[in-house]
């Protein structure tokens, strides 16, 4: 056996470091999974910031990343950012501050907070049955709901700071290169991560969705099967059993309503109902632009006249 220390075994073994106080202190416990990593992955990438000398004067790091950028780096979509960044201001956990026109916000990630209590429940987690509830939920998910999940989460990108390239072009070409893997647009992978709850619980896998997709893309747009698909998964009462079927059902009410709307007959024509007083004053308006378009005509016809007039004199003057 080797002792010599292998590059694939080692960026295998990297993991982000996850604070245990985020599942102990009632500060943190309301927080989402998605904040949670986020906060991890962020974290991680701290080394980065130095390397790209994203400190202040007083020696802070900070981050200059947008909500387009941090979705990649999360690969999440920019509401979920949106929501990621709420949560974690929330909890103290993040702190933005504005630089003015032209220039991007500065993210301060901030230190969680502990208490006793914490170390009292960091002392001895096999005498309280709490502490078992976040890892039966963990060994829960990442067991049952693996295969239910879309491809982009299944692929997902760590963006190792040791691994990665500072340069965002080669950040966005791994990112977009992972996505391009799953044949479902985006419209349809965003309604995806947000019932992703559903897809776990029914047991919804979505190649099944994917196949149906491809089966009826003549049928209706992208975004008309993806309102059918989140309809589907958030007004369908009880248990799916057959996610197929119940697609089946739902294309099939949508085109139902688009032909109908089509083929509705167009609404009559409103007629303008005109008071008799308007209707008096614009005749009367039309009566004096015709007089004054006849005083026009007969002015010119006049002066034509006296200009023919001219002329014939002058041609008898030049004939004696």
């Amino acid at each position: 056996m080797s002792r010599k220390y292998n590059v694939q075994e080692e960026a295998a073994e990297r993991f982000y470091r996850l604070p245990k106080v985020f599942f102990t202190n009632e500060q943190y416990k309301k927080l989402s999974n998605d904040a949670k990593i986020a906060f991890a992955i962020l974290q991680d990438r701290l080394e980065l910031s130095i390397r790209n000398r994203w400190f202040d004067v007083e020696g802070n790091i900070y981050f200059l990343y947008g909500n387009q950028e941090l979705g990649d780096i999360l690969n999440c979509s920019k509401p979920t950012v949106i929501k990621i960044k709420k949560e974690l201001h929330k909890a103290e956990l993040l702190e933005e501050k504005r630089m003015g026109l032209s220039q991007s916000n500065r993210l301060y990630l901030l230190k969680p907070v502990a208490d006793f209590s914490d170390l009292d429940e960091l002392k001895q987690p096999s005498e309280d049955a709490e502490t078992l509830v976040p890892q039966q939920k963990l060994k829960s998910f990442t067991s049952r709901s693996q295969n239910f999940l879309p491809q982009e989460v299944k692929n997902f990108n760590t963006n190792d700071t040791e691994l990665s390239d500072t340069d965002s072009s080669d950040t966005e070409k791994s990112i977009h290169l992972s996505r391009n893997e799953s044949d479902l647009p985006s419209v349809l992978v965003e309604v995806l991560d947000k019932n992703q709850k559903r897809l776990m619980d029914d047991e919804i896998k979505v190649i099944d969705i994917l196949n149906h997709y491809k089966a009826h893309q003549g049928i209706l747009t992208d975004y008309q099967y993806a309102d059918a698909l989140q309809y589907s998964l958030e007004r369908t009462p009880g248990r799916i059993i057959s996610i197929t079927a119940r697609l089946t059902k739902a294309v099939e009410d949508k085109r139902k309503w688009l032909n109908q709307q089509n083929a509705r007959e167009p609404e009559p024509v409103r007629k303008e109902i005109i008071p008799e007083w308007l209707k008096e004053q614009r005749q009367a308006e039309q009566q004096q632009q015709q007089a004054k378009q006849q005083e026009v005509s007969s002015t010119l016809n006049d002066f034509e006249a006296e200009k023919q007039r001219l002329l014939e004199r002058l041609q008898k003057r030049k004939s004696q």
